[in-house]
């Protein structure tokens, strides 16, 4: 197989973006009723609950307002997360989820198990679970896809949104311009091993999982020698071969949610990386744009880890932009 051809193929699980479109009974605090009233505080700590038929594991740290912030569901765990974005928790009590079938939360009994709707409503549950009306999301990535269905679908349960390099509209195959992208670098010496594992097909084990992302981390960064700076912290982070294959069977299509985004109100703080291939600052622009009450931050000499190529910067910026719309750490 040619590499052009491989990275089309690659190119949806790069991005992880797809869309089921069936409707479901799902349970959360959709089944009816009032929500339950809001808490003033949550115990920090690990634990699991069983949300829709599932167990599924989430972390609280931090203090302030309440902010669920769920692993993008394609396979990596919430490790990364919660191991490298510890300032949020100054302004936020961050709740870590590892959403269905990835990191210590159960496996879907099917692999159609795994749509958006599916998603939306375990975070539904959860917000339940803790026992908040309201909550504010945060998201990177396939995680902030999973937060704007959320907000789309119960505009007002949600406080506020953070959203981490992610894209409110996917083609139904690879973007315009990732492809390019990604061969523009065939003269760094990490790109052979990442066309090898890309074109080694889809990993039939968790590990072989982890270990062809480790291969291709580098298409995600600006400059890969910064990898090595948080390698730690991606090493601790699990793949999920059972996630992976629910996304393939479950959310196979694109979507545009740039619509629907106008109807919510809440503020929202969007944060892009300038060479950011997978969800490029365009994707930004355009969620900004749909989003009435929101603020665009661009990060200079940036790929996907916003948050971690330009760390300085981002943590002396984003606390700025938080207080444009009225947070401020505690």
């Amino acid at each position: 197989m040619r590499v052009l051809e491989v990275l089309s193929t690659i190119g949806r699980s790069i991005l992880v973006c797809a869309l089921a479109s069936s409707p479901l009974g799902l349970t959360g605090a959709q089944a009816g009723g009032a929500d339950p009233p809001q808490r003033p505080a949550l115990e920090n700590g690990e634990f699991t609950a069983k949300l829709n038929g599932l167990e599924l594991w989430y972390k609280v740290s931090g203090r302030g307002p309440v902010c669920l912030m769920p692993a993008p569901g394609w396979g990596p765990s919430s490790d990364l997360y919660f191991r490298t974005l510890k300032p949020f928790e100054k302004t936020f009590t961050m709740v870590y989820l590892d959403t269905r079938g990835t990191g210590r939360s159960a496996r879907a009994k099917a692999a159609t198990e795994y749509t958006w709707e599916h998603l939306v409503a375990d975070l539904d549950a959860l917000r339940a679970h803790l026992k908040q009306g309201k909550v504010w999301m945060m998201g990177h990535s396939e995680g902030g896809m999973q937060i704007m269905h959320y907000a789309c679908k119960y505009p007002e349960r949600v406080s506020g949104l953070v959203l981490l390099a992610t894209a409110a509209t996917i083609p139904p195959g690879p973007p315009p311009g990732l492809i390019a992208g990604i061969m523009r670098r065939k003269e760094e010496p990490w790109f052979p091993e990442a066309m090898k594992a890309i074109q080694a097909g889809p990993p039939k084990t968790d590990e072989e999982m982890a270990a062809g992302m480790n291969k291709f981390l580098p298409i995600y960064w600006a400059d890969w020698k910064r990898i090595a700076k948080h390698q730690e912290h991606f090493a601790a982070t699990s793949m999920s071969v059972d996630a992976r294959r629910g996304m393939e069977a479950s959310r196979n299509k694109g979507f545009d949610l740039t619509e629907e985004l106008k109807k919510v109100t809440a503020p929202a703080l969007i944060v892009a990386g300038d060479k950011d291939i997978i969800c490029p600052p365009r994707a930004a622009r355009q969620i900004h744009l749909s989003l009435p009450n929101s603020k665009l931050l661009l990060m200079e000499d940036c790929g996907h880890f916003v948050w971690l190529e330009q760390a300085e910067e981002f943590n002396a910026q984003a606390p700025k932009f938080l207080e444009t719309l009225g947070l401020r750490p505690e």
